[in-house]
Order: C-alpha cells, then structure tokens, then sequence
C-alpha cells in the first residue's frame, strides 16, 4: 500500500506535532518502505524542527539497510543542516558502509557536520577511520578535538600504531594528544617512541609525554622520569616528580 495522501500532507502541515505523527507512521513492514525511507530522508533535509527530525531519524533507523542507501544518496546535500542531519542518522545505524562517506564528512566545511561526524565514527567503531579522527586532532575547534579524542579512545589497542605515528606530527597539539591517547591505552610498546618525541621544546608534548609514561608505568620508565625530575620547565620537572612518587 503506498503511503496515504493523507500522511504525505501532515508532513508538510504547519503544526510539528502533525509532522511528527506522519514521521511516526512511516514504519517498516509494508510494500511502501522504499517510499516511506524516501519520505524520511526528505524530513531530515527540510525540516526544521528537532523533534520532528529526532521521529524521522528514529523511524528511519528501524528501516536498516534501506535507511543507509537513501542517506548515503543524500549526503552530498548542499544545505549543511541536512548534511548534519543525515550524518547523525547514519551514526545510529552504525552501517560499516557508510564509513567512506562520514570519513569524507568529517573534513566538511561546517563545524556541526565535522563534529557530528567525527562523533559516528566512534560510533561505529571501523579503524578505517582512525587515520582521519587523528587529524581532526588538530581540528581548529576545541569540540571537536574532544570528540576525536574520545572516539579514538573508544579504539583502544587497535589505534596503537597509528598514534605512535602520530608522535612525529608537525603539529604539537596531534602529538600532545597522541601521547595522552598513548597512555590511555598503557601499552608498554609505546614508552620507547614516548622517550624519542621527548626531544622537543613543546612544553604541552613534553607534560603529555611524561604524564602517558606514569600512566604506562614499568621499570624501563624509571631513568627517564628521575632525569625528567631536574627538567628546566616546570610543568615538565612537576609532573616528573609527580610520577616518580606515584610509582615509588
């Protein structure tokens, strides 16, 4: 059965509640699911309303499989509303598919859509993504650095040697990050490329580097913490002795 004349004009109605209700009616199980999913996609690209999107999204969710092809027909779209909006619904789906286009998205032009998608990355978990959410690393946005950094985390060990290749970034806030991300997963493996990145006069590196080592631990970490001790910056020397008494 195709979907009634009349829930195609109460997504088009004035009042929210109705375009809401419509959404909500468009639910998988019928020969009309390829129109329905169409309908849905076009409620994420003109509404703008969030709990009207948040229904369709959720509706849209339920659909699968069929969702992911009709959202990733439309992530091109040129309003960047739309493209957050479809971005954030391909993260609930969690369709490996999609991983290709939401790593393209997360060097998009627009904040929210960057940060949105660098958020579905860590929520699908692909490591195909992990060399991108590195770079946005040193994202210009404070946010986004954060939700790059904590999707990497949600990675652990599989994100080990690319971040250890991250170490010898140009940019000092990658490597800083990196170290912290380093020792977070505690991989003694690490220590080595850790006590080489040493070699820098980025105070923020050299801090992470010695706080990632603490974190790591073990005796093959304990002269270069007691050297660290008479470092001439200060934050690096506190953080030193901070670590030599956590590890006694």
């Amino acid at each position: 059965m195709p979907i009634s004349d009349t829930t195609l004009a109460q997504l088009q109605s004035l009042n929210h509640h109705e375009r809401s209700q419509a959404a909500l009616q468009l639910q998988p199980g019928s020969d009309s699911d390829a129109d329905a999913v169409a309908a849905l996609v076009r409620v994420l690209c003109s509404d703008d309303d969030l709990n009207v999107v948040e229904d369709a999204t959720w509706v849209l969710v339920r659909h699968g499989a069929a969702a992911t092809d009709a959202l990733l027909s439309a992530i091109g779209h040129e309003d960047a509303r739309a493209r957050h909006n479809i971005v954030h619904a391909l993260g609930k789906l969690a369709d490996a598919r999609a991983v290709p286009a939401l790593i393209d998205a997360a060097q998009d032009t627009d904040t929210a859509v960057r940060r949105k998608a660098v958020y579905a990355l860590g929520q699908i978990g692909d490591t195909r993504a992990i060399d991108v959410l590195i770079a946005r690393l040193d994202d210009p946005l404070d946010e986004i650095r954060l939700t790059a950094q904590e999707a990497l985390r949600g990675f652990g060990a599989a994100a080990l040697s690319p971040l250890i290749a991250a170490l010898a970034s140009e940019s000092a806030q990658v490597r800083e990050l990196a170290a912290s991300l380093l020792g977070d997963i505690g991989d003694e493996r690490a220590v080595e490329p850790l006590v080489a990145a040493l070699e820098t006069d980025a105070v923020e590196v050299r801090f992470a580097i010695v706080e990632a080592l603490g974190a790591i631990g073990g005796t093959q970490i304990q002269p270069v913490i007691e050297r660290l001790r008479d470092d001439p910056q200060p934050p690096v020397r506190a953080m030193a002795n901070a670590v030599a008494k956590r590890l006694g």
